[in-house]
């Protein structure tokens, strides 16, 4: 059976919530099944592509998350446009997560089987 192509889309800032840190939970769990995750962070969600630390933004766990998606292949993008928005440098960005235009976003929901928005 071939993978589903799964795209998660994350667009609430992960700063005193845990809903973007729930959303990357949720892409790791969907790895249990034949799919194929790529996780997208827009908007103020683009914060979820720098360091940051969750006791002091009183958030859920980030890093792990990311870095187990790395670990299993999966991909996480953030867009290069939502990183403007937010004043974020792209020399900011945690290794391992891709910065991409509008452009491949866009494209990226149009060939998913699947879309989750978080």
């Amino acid at each position: 059976m071939d993978n589903k192509s799964v795209v998660v889309v994350v667009r609430h800032s992960p700063l005193g919530s845990v809903r973007a840190s729930e959303a990357l939970r949720m892409s790791v769990g969907l790895t249990l099944a034949d799919n194929d995750i790529t996780v997208l962070l827009l908007d103020s969600a683009a914060w979820l592509a720098t360091p940051l630390s969750p006791a002091r933004i009183r958030a859920g766990e980030i890093k792990k998350h990311i870095d187990t998606l790395g670990l299993l292949k999966m991909r996480v993008k953030v867009e290069r446009e939502s990183l403007e928005k937010c004043s974020i440098a792209v020399e900011e960005v945690t290794k391992g997560i891709e910065v991409v235009g509008a452009d491949e976003i866009a494209r990226e929901i149009a060939e998913a089987q699947a879309t989750v928005v978080f």
